[in-house]
C-alpha cells in the first residue's frame, strides 16, 4: 500500500476538523434543548459539578501523548460559550499591576467570551458580587498568613460562598508567580462524588490546630488545611473537609455542642481538582513550523 503523500495527510486532517466543527455544532442544537427543558434561565447558568464530571469523565478515556491540559482548556473555552449563548454572566477578578495570575486562571476557566473585569484589591474584587454587579469573583486561595481573610465575609445565609477551586486540570498560560485561586458566587453546591467543603468555625477563644483537629476528628470530620484570623470578641477558622457536606449533616451538630465552640457554617465546597498525573502543563511550542499547517 502506497505511502499516503503530505497533501493527501493535510487533507485527512481537513476533514477531521470538518468533522469536530460539525459535531460542535450539533452539540449546539442539544444544548438549546437542554437549556429548554430547564426553563427560565438561572440568573448564573454555570454548573461547576456538571463540567467537573465531564472532565473527569474525559480525563480517565484520554490516551496518547497530546496533554490533557490542553484539551481541558479546550473543553472550558466551550463550555464557556455554550453558558453564554443560554444566559448572560460576568466575572470580577483580583488583578493588578503586579498580580496577573489570577487573570490568567480566570481566563483559562472561564473563557474568551465572558466579560471580565479587574479590580485592584481583594475588598473590591468580592464587593462586586456582594453588590450583584458580577456574578462571580475570583479570588487568591486562602493562606494561613493573610492578615484580612476575605472568607470571614462568607458568614451569613444570603452571603455568597466559594463555589470553585483553580486550576481544575492544569495551567495554560500564567504570568508571574503560580497560586491557586478561588471562585465565589451565589449558587448551590452539589456533590461531584469527590468533593471538599470549606466550614467557618467560631470559637470564644484562639485553638491550635491540634485542638481544631481533634474537635473535628472527634465529630468524625477530617480536616486538610486550616486557617485562623481574630476577630473583635472572638477567633474564626476556615476548615478545609475532604467531603461533601451540606448544612443538615448530623455532624456539624456534634461540633457546636463543643463548649468554645459558638457556631459552625458551610462557607464553600468544591470539585476535589485532578491530580497532577492527568493535568500536565501544556508544554511549550518550538519556534519551528507548526507540523499540522
Amino acid at each position: 500500500m502506497a505511502k499516503p503523500t503530505l497533501d493527501e495527510l493535510r487533507q485527512q486532517i481537513d476533514e477531521i476538523d470538518d468533522q469536530i466543527h460539525e459535531l460542535i455544532l450539533k452539540r449546539w442544537d442539544v444544548v438549546q434543548y437542554v437549556a429548554a427543558a430547564k426553563g427560565k434561565a438561572a440568573k448564573l447558568p454555570v454548573r461547576p459539578t456538571r463540567e467537573a464530571s465531564m472532565l473527569r469523565r474525559l480525563a480517565e478515556r484520554h490516551r496518547g501523548p497530546f496533554p490533557f491540559a490542553a484539551l481541558a482548556r479546550m473543553w472550558h473555552e466551550m463550555i464557556a460559550a455554550f453558558t453564554m449563548l443560554q444566559a448572560h454572566y460576568s466575572v470580577a477578578v483580583l488583578a493588578n499591576s503586579e498580580e496577573h495570575t489570577l487573570w490568567d486562571l480566570a481566563r483559562d476557566q472561564f473563557g474568551s467570551q465572558v466579560p471580565m473585569t479587574a479590580y485592584p484589591t481583594v475588598r473590591d474584587t468580592l464587593a462586586q458580587v456582594f453588590e450583584d454587579r458580577h456574578q462571580i469573583a475570583v479570588l487568591p486561595a486562602p493562606r494561613e498568613s493573610d492578615d484580612d481573610p476575605w472568607w470571614v465575609k462568607l458568614s451569613g445565609a444570603n452571603a455568597p460562598k466559594v463555589i470553585m477551586r483553580l486550576p481544575f486540570a492544569g495551567v495554560g498560560s500564567v504570568r508571574g508567580q503560580m497560586q491557586d485561586a478561588f471562585a465565589v458566587a451565589r449558587l448551590k453546591l452539589e456533590p461531584t462524588g469527590s468533593d471538599r467543603t470549606l466550614v467557618l468555625m467560631e470559637t470564644t477563644e484562639p485553638l491550635s490546630r491540634t485542638a481544631l483537629n481533634a474537635i473535628l476528628q472527634r465529630a468524625k470530620l477530617h480536616p486538610l488545611f486550616t486557617a485562623s484570623a481574630p476577630q473583635e470578641e472572638s477567633w474564626v477558622h476556615l476548615i478545609e473537609l475532604g467531603d461533601f457536606i451540606d448544612s443538615k449533616d448530623p455532624r456539624l451538630e456534634l461540633i457546636e455542642v463543643r463548649d468554645s465552640v459558638v457556631r459552625v457554617e458551610i462557607v464553600g465546597g468544591y470539585a476535589e481538582v485532578l491530580g497532577p498525573e492527568k493535568r500536565l502543563p501544556v508544554p511549550q511550542m518550538d519556534d519551528e513550523e507548526d507540523s499540522t499547517k
